[in-house]
């Protein structure tokens, strides 16, 4: 059974989201509540339906929060026209159109700001970011690459995901179907959002996060008016409709409008544990049981991937493998040479699954069932 504090919380948020007329009243406990609304990302949602002893405690907290948010569209507008401008086609994912289904935009917080950039160079794009006072780091081989200005950080996205086969085409498809506003910037079809939603819902929840943010998200995500049969087509072919059947199921009992039944309540349990962005141990649990059909399996196999990542991060890594993929070898050892260089230390703590038990194993193992996957 959820906890006194947990059902509070649900109960906040379903105020917060439904617009119920239920009291709130203060719970006993105000430590544990903070703690919950704070790992789950949800104070923005929240905070207006807070008693007034928790508004007072969580003041601070939340006008940064809505001082981020407030910089975050102002900047992020600006980067949006400026890529735009410089001849590049730009996609706002995630948080930028999710938090307009929310009550207020303001009530869906963001970490950083996600943007796909076709056709993307990496010394064009920090051009144009350090004309807007942004800063960028180094290049990076893989996915995306980090800009910032004060608090509010950019990834400007390479690619969506790691995969290579059905996924991977999908991605390629999508700006086929996206669509051009009237600011020359694009947005995905509805069933590509809808789609891409949960491709990257179930990539954080492989890696042992959940969070009450991300479904609130899937919750009021039902709203979005999709062609269904494409959408789980879609979602049939990349193997993660049961999962989406799952996650949606989940939303509706959150929200109430259905029982929580043996299956969410283990996925709620999980959200409340390890919030938002889970913890080390949940990560290293995910890797372990979706790496090995037992915890000795998977610790040997999720080391090896550290160290060997697939043959297409490689290539990604070091360019020179499409022409020569004889010269893997090599690449590896460069690797680890890199490894080793940027502090043992640091990079041992990701090999090290000395911490997750067998009791941890069975428990990622549960969660992992009870969300379709």
């Amino acid at each position: 059974m959820l906890t006194i504090e947990q059902e509070w919380v649900l109960q906040l948020l379903r105020k917060s989201l439904r617009n119920s007329t239920e009291t709130i009243s203060t719970p006993a406990d105000t430590d544990t509540v903070t703690g919950i609304i704070r790992r789950n990302g949800v104070l923005a949602t929240v905070y207006p339906n807070l008693p007034t002893a928790l508004k007072n405690a969580l003041q601070k907290q939340y006008f940064a929060a809505i001082n981020l948010s407030v910089q975050q569209n102002h900047i992020g507008s600006q980067a949006l026209k400026a890529l735009s401008g410089a001849g590049m086609n730009c996609i706002a994912l995630k948080g930028w159109e999710l938090r307009n289904l929310y009550p207020e935009p303001t009530m869906r917080a963001m970490v950083d700001l996600d943007i796909l950039i076709s056709p993307y160079h990496f010394a064009r794009i920090k051009d144009v970011m350090a004309g807007l006072d942004c800063s960028a780091g180094s290049e990076s081989s893989w996915k995306h690459d980090s800009f910032k200005k004060g608090n509010v950080h950019f990834e400007m996205h390479k690619r969506l995901t790691d995969d290579s086969g059905r996924i991977g085409t999908w991605e390629k498809e999508l700006w086929d179907r996206a669509v051009k506003t009237e600011d020359n910037i694009y947005r995905m079809s509805p069933e590509d959002f809808y789609v891409f939603h949960f491709i990257h819902l179930h990539k954080d929840f492989m890696n042992g996060s959940l969070g009450l943010r991300r479904i609130a998200d899937t919750w009021l995500l039902q709203k979005w008016p999709v062609d269904v049969e494409a959408v789980q087509n879609l979602l049939g072919s990349f193997n993660l409709l049961e999962f989406h059947n799952r996650m949606v199921k989940l939303g509706k009992a959150t929200m109430g409008e259905e029982p929580i039944d043996d299956g969410s309540e283990i996925l709620l349990k999980h959200a409340f544990a390890h919030g938002l962005f889970g913890s080390g141990k949940s990560y290293k649990a995910g890797r372990i049981v979706s790496m090995g059909k037992s915890i000795k399996s998977g610790k040997r196999k999720s080391r090896l991937a550290a160290v060997f990542p697939s043959y297409k991060r490689m290539k990604a890594q070091f360019p020179v493998l499409s022409k020569w993929p004889i010269l893997l070898p090599v690449c590896w050892l460069r690797r680890i040479f890199g490894l080793l260089k940027d502090g043992m230390k640091h990079n041992w703590k990701m090999l090290d699954y000395s911490d997750v038990s067998e009791e941890d194993y069975a428990e990622m193992k549960r969660f992992f069932e009870a969300g379709g996957v």
